[in-house]
Order: C-alpha cells, then structure tokens, then sequence
C-alpha cells in the first residue's frame, strides 16, 4: 500500500469523494453556457461559505484560480466580503471549474470572534483553504485548518489531485481531534435542522478552534518563525493567534508530509486545553446569529444552550445526547 493510499484508509474519507472532489482536473477551465446571439454564455459558478477562528467578520474574501499550477494575481480573483456571521458567497462570472484558492483577507474594521472570552478581537492575518474542483455551487470553510493545507501546497504544480492529498494528509494528522475540513465550523440550527449528527460535528470544529485559541493564549511552546513565543509578555490577542495559526502551517512540509517534531508540539499544545467556556456560534432556525456561552464538556451546560437558541428541551436533549460523543 503506497503513502498516499494509506492516508485515504487512516483519514475515512471515502474514494468516491475524493475522486468527486478531484473531477475536474488541474487547470480546470470555464463551465458550460447558453447560446446568445451565437455566443456562448457561460454559467456562473459560486463559491460560498464560512471563515471561522473564531467567526471573521468583514474581511475581504477571494478566490482565486489556479492557473499553470499557480494562484491567479489578487486583482484578478474574484472577490467579496465576510459577514457579521462569518459567511461569504462569491460568484465565478466565468463560470470557472478548476481548482481554485480562497483567501480571506484582513481589512478595514475585519474583526473575528474570541470564543474564550465572547469579546471581538481584530483580525489581522490571512487564512486561506484550497478548493479541488469549483461547480456550480461550492461550500468551501477557511480555518486554521484549512490554512495548513494551504502551506502544504507551494506556490506550484498545484492541482486538485495534490490538493486532495493534502486535505487528507491534514484530516490524518488530525484524526485525535475529529477534523473534518468539509463540515461548517459553527452550529447551524436552520440548515441541519435536527440531523444530530451534523450538530455534533459541527460542534467539534467550533471546540477545536475554540482549542487554537486557548492555545495561542497559554502554550508558550507555540512559537513564531523566530523562535519567540506566541503569548510573549506585551503580544495582544489577534497576535497570539496570528502567530498560533503560522505555527499549526508550519507543521506542513508537502502534500502528504509533515514535520515530525512541529507535528509533536503543536499536538500537544492543542491537547492541553480545556474547551470548558466558550462562546458557540450558533445559527437559530430563523437564520439569525446567536452567541451561547457553553462548558462544551458537560452534557447539561450544552443542552441548556441549545435550548437558548431555540431548540425545545426533548429536541436539545435529544440532540445532545447524539452531539457530544460526537465530539473530542
């Protein structure tokens, strides 16, 4: 069994997916249109989705197709802006069908969540996530962890088969913490309804990033390229992060390897915290945003969240009990 086969066994992820996710290829191209006036018109394609560390309110958004196995210049990505609920949604006019890569961006007034104290701290940096294949509508979610499989591609030769296999490399690596790059990073009541299941993922990933967090706050062992730590005396909150997330991108040598001693320290870093207080992104059923603080450990702390939110107590303790075995 080669590595890359390997990977796909130990990550889950099924075959079919990945070779849906694969599709379209390296340069990927315009999609189909309609005649008009004996031109071809393409068909818009969209991107759509979430930047969370925690929720990235007003940055700039763009994705960018891969071109030649590189990234298009900024000014020619097609582009938008984040949302008070961290959701983006930007439309390819060309009706593009390659790989593609999206970058959220820091702008004037960009704020992100801190999911351990419930306040809003600027958000400075740039977090990206690889896209295998646009169709016509693309869910796309920019973490932390999405950004690792950003490092992990370069600037060249990328296409979707390498962007897979660095997907799957970071789900391995990351298996102990339940990552899964494909899930929403927040709580979404309206979309997933009473699917316990999705909640329960979707909790994870709020948790996991809740644990980035904690981290960049309290494991001096998170360094910057330099060797200072994340949390040095006089560094704010945004910068811990900031630096917290370039280190988790450092673990990142290639498409399928890591650095084996970054891959130690950042593990346990990340496993040391405690998500016993954090403030959950949570989308009511109406579709509005609502913030629950919750002890993410306890069974009734949760439950009394999702009540919070909206949910009935049967329906909350119902879900629940299928939410947090669910989550690590």
């Amino acid at each position: 069994m080669n590595e890359y086969s390997r990977l796909l066994s130990v990550s889950g992820m099924s075959f079919a997916v990945l070779v849906a996710l694969s599709a379209c290829g390296g340069g990927g191209g315009g999609g189909g249109g309609s005649e008009v006036g004996g031109t071809v018109a393409a068909t818009p394609t969209t991107v759509t989705g979430v930047a969370a560390k925690g929720i990235v309110k007003q940055a700039r958004v763009l994705v960018c197709r891969i071109v030649n196995g590189a990234p298009e210049a900024d000014a020619s990505c097609a582009s938008g802006t984040t949302g008070t609920d961290g959701s983006f949604s930007v439309m390819m006019s060309d009706g593009y069908t390659g790989p593609a890569m999206i970058k959220v961006m820091a702008g004037t007034g960009s704020m992100m969540s801190d999911e351990t104290t419930g306040s809003d701290i600027p958000y400075t940096m740039t977090m990206r996530a690889m896209i295998p294949a646009i169709s016509a509508t693309t869910a796309a979610y920019v973490t932390p962890f999405s950004e690792m499989v950003a490092s992990a591609m370069g600037t060249s030769d990328i296409d979707a088969g390498r962007i897979t296999q660095a997907m799957v490399t970071v789900q391995t690596l990351m298996t102990n913490f339940g990552i899964d790059l494909t899930v929403k990073p927040m709580i979404d009541l309206k979309n997933s309804g009473s699917d316990s299941a999705t909640l329960g993922r979707q909790s994870n990933m709020v948790k996991q990033l809740a644990r980035v967090m904690m981290a960049a706050r309290n494991a001096s062992s998170l360094t910057d390229a330099n060797g200072a730590p994340c949390n040095a005396a006089g560094t704010s909150a945004a910068q811990q992060v900031a630096c917290a997330t370039a280190a988790m991108s450092r673990v990142m040598t290639g498409v399928a390897t890591t650095d084996a001693s970054m891959v130690a320290l950042v593990l346990a870093a990340l496993n040391s915290q405690n998500a016993t207080s954090v403030t959950m992104p949570i989308i009511k059923a109406d579709g509005t945003l609502d913030m629950e603080m919750a002890d993410m450990t306890s069974d009734t702390s949760m439950q009394a969240a999702m009540q919070r939110a909206g949910m009935t107590t049967n329906a909350a303790a119902n879900a629940v009990h299928v939410m947090m075995p669910g989550m690590r």
